[in-house]
């Protein structure tokens, strides 16, 4: 007997990209952190993981994601997401792809990529987040709330970055590793939501 799926049941499934996505780019990056003895949170960028010896761990990490991302939001379209949104998200999700493509070997490709990520991802979920108040309003205060600090966190990377901003024995890594962290479990929580809850 052949099994049918429809729209619907297709975009439910891509849901799950939200949840596998974060939790495999976030595990091998610990992972690469792990055998690289050099690494050192007060001194470095995650992206000088990319060019090292196991440089591949985080490389595929990052583009795993960002192409694991565009199948998540893809399954967005159940909560009526605006296609200029997901269009936004899309391309913030090509951009962290294009990152781990061009690692810190191909400046400025890789900072021009990530900034794109890091502002657009959470600019995205704001604007996502206004919209969902209508569907579910505990999803949109925490989506607003994560994006938020997001911004507020990666404005102090990128003060890292061009050297504005110096905090004592905390580098790049940091403020890059937490963003990763809150926009990862926001992806989880939207993608939980429409996989379990939208029939």
């Amino acid at each position: 007997m052949t099994t049918v799926y429809n729209k619907h049941d297709i975009y439910r499934y891509m849901s799950i990209f939200g949840m596998i996505g974060p939790v495999l780019a976030i595990t091998l990056i610990l992972a690469n952190i792990m055998v690289s003895p050099w690494f050192s949170w007060s001194r470095n960028a995650l992206s000088d993981l990319g060019v090292n010896r196991y440089g591949y761990l985080f490389n595929s990490a990052i583009i795993v994601e960002g192409l694991f991302n565009i199948f998540f939001v893809l399954s967005l379209k159940l909560l009526k997401i605006r296609n200029f949104t997901a269009y936004a998200l899309i391309i913030s999700g090509i951009s962290l792809l294009l990152v781990g493509v061009f690692n810190e070997d191909h400046p400025p490709f890789h900072l021009i990529f990530a900034l794109i990520y890091f502002v657009l991802f959470p600019v995205s979920i704001i604007i996502f987040s206004l919209h969902l108040r209508k569907v579910q309003s505990l999803l949109s205060y925490t989506g607003l709330a994560v994006s938020v600090i997001s911004l507020i966190d990666i404005i102090i990377g990128i003060g890292f970055v061009f050297h504005y901003v110096r905090i004592v024995g905390v580098g790049l890594s940091v403020p890059e590793f937490i963003e990763a962290v809150l926009l990862g479990s926001w992806s989880v929580m939207m993608s939980a939501y429409v996989f379990f809850k939208i029939r």
